[in-house]
């Protein structure tokens, strides 16, 4: 497997010298990648960046990151913040081609019990009030919050094969133009229906590629809270 680029991890309450400044990822432990569920992928959204993370839970972070197309890259593990004296690592760093920046921080659900949801809540609080301190946009995310989007976040797995196949076929600009012009004809279709279309010309396999490249690209839509079938709805989308 490929290292990860060497880290550049920001601690305390010091943000970078410049909100430009990207951040790099802080490469896994042994420890982790032993020890833990560990899963790698070549990100497009990242220019085909190996990304590592921990546990399903970061997964299907990272996942909706790379299929959210506001999105312009992310990075997982970019830095710390200090809280209590010790520093907390956060998840992921992301900028939207908007030019805003954020993170995001994974924290676990506190035991069922008041006293571990009040000292949860506490903790949760001083968090964002070092991220205000840090000038950091911070959101916290939660178990459950991502246990609710199952069906979102296997979708996305599906579909990660397919768009990294797109990026690397050197002839995919002939398919999305295939795509693209079925689709202003028929605004609302279907995998399915493109495929068929497309077949006397393409190899079905590369048109479902640019299919989900599209999807992945926000050209085209599809409900990710409906399980992936060829029957599922493709639409034009936000930039078409």
């Amino acid at each position: 497997m490929a290292s990860l680029p060497h880290p550049s991890v920001t601690s305390s309450d010091t943000p970078p010298a410049s909100s430009k400044e990207a951040y790099t990822a802080r490469p896994l432990t042994p420890s982790e990648s032993t020890r833990l569920d560990a899963y790698y992928y070549q990100s497009p959204r990242n220019n085909q960046r190996l990304v590592a993370v921990v546990e399903p839970c970061r997964l299907a972070l990272a996942l909706d990151l790379e299929f959210d197309p506001s999105v312009a890259t992310y990075v997982e593990r970019p830095r710390t913040l200090l809280v209590r004296g010790r520093d907390v690592e956060l998840c992921f760093w992301i900028s939207r081609k908007c030019g805003t920046e954020s993170f995001i921080v994974f924290r676990r659900q506190a035991a069922a019990t008041v006293p571990a949801l009040r000292a949860e809540q506490q903790f949760c609080a001083e968090l964002m009030e070092a991220s205000q301190r840090a000038g950091l946009d911070l959101a916290i995310r939660k178990l459950q919050s991502i246990l609710a989007a199952r069906v979102a976040n296997a979708t996305r797995l599906e579909l990660l094969p397919y768009v990294q196949a797109a990026r690397r076929s050197r002839g995919i600009s002939v398919f999305i133009d295939a795509v693209m012009t079925h689709m202003r004809r028929h605004p609302v279709s279907s995998f399915h229906a493109i495929e068929t279309s497309l077949r006397p010309t393409f190899d079905w396999r590369d048109i479902r590629s640019a299919t989900c490249l599209l999807v992945h690209r926000g050209d085209l839509a599809i409900n990710f809270n409906e399980r992936l079938r060829t029957s599922s709805s493709v639409t034009l989308g936000a930039n078409p």
